[in-house]
């Protein structure tokens, strides 16, 4: 389950990447501010944090090991990049994540389009 900022452009591009790079399609997401959202990021006492959440077997990952776990998810390339970059130092990965997390807005336009999922698709939304 991925739980990320649905008004964070950076966030969306995340989401479509996700969405249209994915072997499998048994991810589910949840955006932050939804009453699930909300719910979960208490139940895992991360209310203060602003990173993507990635739950998997009852843990919350948060910061670059949520990104590393999407990787994972979307396997090829992507899993061996997260596999790499477990190599590097913890306090490395963390300083990166959070330079891209203050600079998102900046890096992201809005998307020109909405985004257009089909029923499957829609029905791994929850709120």
């Amino acid at each position: 389950m991925l739980v990320f900022d649905s008004d964070c452009s950076f966030c969306d591009r995340a989401v479509r990447f996700i969405l249209a790079h994915e072997r499998r399609s048994d991810l589910l997401f949840v955006p932050r501010s939804s009453p699930l959202g909300l719910r979960l990021r208490e139940e895992y006492r991360l209310q203060q944090v602003e990173s993507l959440l990635w739950i998997e077997d009852s843990r919350a990952f948060v910061e670059w090991e949520s990104v590393a776990r999407a990787c994972a998810y979307l396997g090829g390339l992507y899993a061996r990049l997260a596999r790499i970059a477990r190599l590097l130092p913890r306090p490395l990965l963390s300083a990166a994540y959070r330079l891209i997390a203050r600079l998102r807005k900046r890096l992201a336009r809005p998307p020109r389009r909405c985004l257009l999922l089909t029923s499957e698709q829609q029905a791994r939304f929850l709120a």
